[in-house]
């Protein structure tokens, strides 16, 4: 079966929130995000998954109360294609949250079935897919939205990133050229860093006197742009996704709109031949009841 299968008895699960770490049944948070949305789990894409999980990860350890109207202050929720379904950024923000927009590999087919029975409210869970627009703006703010959500910006970058569970290998991050490097050369750099004698007493201060920079707030500047490019990168490519699929289904309504004309008119064609030959029976019938005249 596929994983838009409509059952009564079963019920659609993807892998990937059980992937990140998530458990059934869900928290409060992404569940009431399902809830009133009218999503089926198998239609929300990995991406918004890492979403959901990093937010309540944010509720757990830092109390900040994130709810759904201050959900949809942060991200609008976009049908990629086929109904399903991702966040995206506001357009007047920079990304609320870091690594959670990385390509993911064959998430398609990676799902699988649970009976409803067998588990908590799996009978109320719906069993059709949600192919309307759906939108977050109707969420009315409460007035502590806005304290919620400065309270959300002032957080530290480390701590508005996903925290990964697993490697993906598609995964772009600066392992990728480590990795890369044959081992023969990790060795050699390694004895040319070990043959190198320590400096006594080195001094911490240029010969201008002015105090040098540590190689640890430089590593740290350069893993931040590193990150801003991946994200920058990772939004890029989802955004190039969503108009290839806007694309297909462009080419895939054309294609179906030609195929029901040339069925149309291959019925026009056959009503035409069988009116042709009724009239070639009557002219028929016409000239054996001449001659029988005659």
């Amino acid at each position: 079966m596929k994983s838009d299968y409509q059952s009564e008895v079963w019920v659609t699960f993807p892998a990937a929130p059980f992937q990140i770490g998530f458990i059934y049944p869900f928290p409060v948070f992404p569940q009431s995000f399902f809830t009133l949305i009218g999503l089926c789990y198998i239609q929300a894409m990995p991406m918004l998954w890492r979403v959901l999980y990093t937010l309540e990860h944010i509720i757990e350890n830092k109390g900040i109360d994130i709810g759904l109207s201050k959900l949809s202050h942060m991200y609008n929720l976009v049908n990629h294609e086929s109904h399903r379904f991702l966040f995206k950024h506001k357009p007047q923000k920079t990304h609320p949250l870091l690594k959670v927009t990385k390509n993911d590999t064959h998430w398609r087919n990676q799902f699988f079935f649970v009976r409803r029975d067998s588990i908590p409210n799996g009978i109320s869970l719906p069993k059709k897919w949600n192919t309307q627009a759906i939108s977050l703006s109707h969420k009315q703010d409460s007035p502590v939205t806005a304290e919620r959500v400065s309270a959300f910006w002032n957080l530290d970058p480390a701590i508005r990133t996903f925290p990964p569970r697993i490697k993906d290998s598609q995964e772009i991050s600066s392992t990728s050229y480590t990795m890369s490097i044959s081992p023969r050369s990790i060795k050699k750099e390694l004895d040319a860093s070990q043959s190198m004698p320590e400096r006594k007493g080195m001094s911490t201060r240029a010969k201008d006197g002015s105090k040098r920079k540590k190689p640890s707030e430089s590593s740290e500047g350069l893993h931040l742009i590193e990150q801003q490019l991946h994200e920058a990168v990772s939004e890029k490519f989802t955004e190039i996704q969503i108009l290839q699929g806007q694309h297909l289904a462009d080419a895939e309504e054309r294609i179906l709109n030609l195929q029901t004309i040339a069925a149309a008119k291959d019925k026009r064609i056959a009503h035409l031949e069988k009116e042709s030959k009724t009239l070639q029976k009557q002219i028929l019938l016409a000239d054996i009841t001449a001659n029988k005249e005659r």
